[in-house]
């Protein structure tokens, strides 16, 4: 299941990019998928199995881990966001900021050390 971690990292060099060309939304859609799927190759590292859902709060609490579980809870409106980035790129019409997407992508990079 390396693929995940590799995938992971790629969505997160993606939101980058996003980022440096001003697409704020793509860079939010990027962070979510980075979140994600680092949450799912966690899980599956530590149980051999993950769920099917987009719920970084499930994927968070699934991991069992108090210091990610913290992690989450102490960016929990930061994460509403990034959440929400995935449902909005396909049924919404959602913009968001550059401090936003900063932000984000400051999380995700802080969260990145992890996936070692």
């Amino acid at each position: 299941m390396e693929f995940l971690k590799k995938n992971a990292l790629k969505f997160l060099e993606e939101a980058d990019e996003a980022f440096n060309k001003g697409d704020y939304n793509l860079t939010m859609f990027f962070v979510e998928q980075f979140f994600q799927l680092s949450l799912k190759y966690l899980l599956y590292r530590k149980y051999g199995e993950f769920p099917k859902t987009h719920s970084l709060k499930l994927l968070f609490e699934l991991t069992k881990d108090q210091s990610l579980i913290n992690f989450y809870r102490a960016n929990l409106d930061l994460f509403r966001d990034i959440e929400l980035a995935y449902i909005a790129s396909i049924y919404l019409d959602v913009e968001y900021s550059e401090s936003v997407a900063k932000s984000a992508l400051e999380l995700a990079r802080s969260f990145r050390r992890l996936l070692s």
